[in-house]
């Protein structure tokens, strides 16, 4: 029994060496809302997800299996001031509720609903050899 309990734990600490994990901390004053990005190379398209609420002083786990390969971002907005954190990449969203949206790059993807709108993502990757990295927003 004691042999299978080292080898089921050697497993997992294997497994999540392997597997990078980023964490949003609002540092903020008030609460933000998260879409997250992420480039899917296997099959050549970019997929946004979002609204992700994030509490004055939370954290979130969003990204729990990654490659240091992996293209990811964020667009962030606060709740009450409308601050917003943004970058260059332009993908879309859906403004009004809860999304998840394949080919988020493509222009005719932006028109097939009136509540999907731009946004510019901060986009980011990991270092190589890095398991763990922390965005905070502040």
């Amino acid at each position: 029994m004691t042999k299978r309990l080292i080898i089921l734990f050697t497993f997992v600490l294997i497994m999540a060496e392997g597997h990078p994990q980023i964490v949003f901390r609002n540092s903020h004053n008030e609460q933000v809302y998260v879409a997250m990005c992420r480039y899917i190379a296997s099959e050549g398209y970019w997929m946004t997800t979002g609204w992700f609420t994030i509490g004055k002083g939370g954290e979130r786990l969003v990204f729990e299996s990654i490659s240091a390969k992996d293209t990811i971002g964020y667009w962030a907005m606060t709740t009450i001031s409308e601050q917003k954190f943004e970058g260059k990449k332009n993908l879309i969203v859906n403004d009004d509720t809860k999304f998840i949206i394949k080919y988020a790059d493509k222009p005719e993807t932006a028109s097939q609903n009136a509540n999907f709108s731009w946004r510019k993502f901060i986009l980011l990757r990991l270092p190589p050899g890095t398991t763990e990295g922390t965005i905070n927003l502040k």
